[in-house]
């Protein structure tokens, strides 16, 4: 039974030292980058019979309601990137597990833009609204769950991390996604309620900065990275 156990526990190990995490990191990085780049692409560009200046102006004037869904979407999603960058870099090794787990957060990742776009042409509209923040928050917890994942005991991430660093990182994580989830119902209410949630996910986190108190997290984190 013993050798058994330890030719598993070898075989987790070579399988944990085949794992490549600059090309998961990489690869991670352009999917971030390919749902910011297609926020972009994703706003409709105004058809004019017969162009005038003043017409344009007025056509691009119209379509401020996705300028302002691209901005605070690209926001949020640097934020994700951040928290996730963070995560990675904080990874003393990885297995299959949690590339797995990074592969499902990246598949909703990519699904953004569609939200974003409904948002963007809809905004006064409960329904589109809700299905924007839920969208977001599902993004958010599962990378949440990653992190989980990676420090539960240490499992993935060095020993100096202690248990209030470990609960910082995780709170950071779950800021985002707990107020876009109590913003749902206020879509419900009036659609302006909830969009202006993300000023709360900034509060947050500086109550949060405050109470795990950042700078001496901060050391930690540049010397893992």
């Amino acid at each position: 039974m013993d050798s058994v156990l330890s030719e598993e526990k070898k075989i987790k190990r070579q399988i944990g030292n085949l794992i490549d995490e600059n090309r998961v990191v990489n690869f991670s990085d352009a999917v971030f980058a390919f749902a910011a780049t297609l926020l972009v692409l994703k706003i409709d560009l105004p058809q004019i019979a017969n162009p005038q200046d003043a017409e344009f102006i007025k056509a691009f004037a119209t379509l401020w309601p996705q300028y302002v869904a691209n901005i605070i979407s690209f926001l949020i999603i640097g934020y994700y990137w951040l928290n996730h960058h963070t995560i990675f870099g904080l990874l003393k090794k990885f297995n299959f597990t949690i590339v797995w787990l990074n592969i499902i957060f990246l598949i909703f990742l990519s699904f953004l833009p569609f939200p974003i776009d409904l948002y963007g042409d809809y905004m006064m509209t409960p329904f589109i609204v809700a299905f924007y923040l839920a969208s977001l928050a599902v993004v958010g917890y599962l990378l949440a769950g990653i992190w989980w994942y990676a420090s539960y005991k240490n499992k993935l991430v060095g020993k100096e991390l202690g248990k209030n660093h470990i609960n910082y990182y995780l709170a950071r994580n779950l800021i985002a996604p707990l107020v876009f989830t109590l913003a749902i119902p206020l879509a419900y209410i009036h659609p302006m309620l909830a969009q202006f949630s993300w000023i709360l996910v900034i509060i947050g986190i500086v109550i949060i900065n405050k109470d795990f108190k950042i700078k001496r997290v901060s050391e930690i984190e540049k010397e893992s990275l």
